[in-house]
């Protein structure tokens, strides 16, 4: 809620307060270049990682193995991206890494029921 008027969709709802609490703890950086940065990346989370995160659970056969590949190669990318920095872009957390939080929390049970290991391939990633 923001002035008593609700504000949809999480990723939406987390870019609200960082815009609103910015000179608290900024999630988004202040120069226009690297928001934008932070902001492709942001996009990529919602339209490429949660979607193949979520086709890996509800499909079978080689469409289910099409995703796992698709969900690894984009934590691939991400990791590249991360390079030695501790979070994604920055050197503390930002609207990527808050974006990212619900995918970090299934690794265990991908790895476990999905037979699959994002920390196998990826193990910067998860660190």
């Amino acid at each position: 809620m923001a002035r008593g008027k609700p504000v949809s969709k999480s990723l939406i709802a987390v870019q609200y307060i960082g815009e609103v609490w910015k000179d608290k703890a900024p999630l988004l950086l202040s120069d226009p270049y690297l928001r934008a940065q932070a902001m492709f990346w942001v996009d990529f989370v919602d339209k490429k990682v949660y979607e193949n995160r979520k086709r890996t659970w509800r499909t079978k056969g080689e469409e289910q193995e099409a995703a796992k590949r698709e969900f690894l190669e984009c934590t691939r990318l991400l990791e590249e991206e991360l390079g030695d920095k501790p979070y994604l872009g920055r050197e503390n957390l930002g609207f990527v890494d808050v974006a990212l939080i619900p995918t970090y929390s299934w690794f265990y049970v991908r790895e476990k029921f999905g037979n699959f290991s994002v920390e196998a391939k990826h193990p910067k990633f998860i660190a």
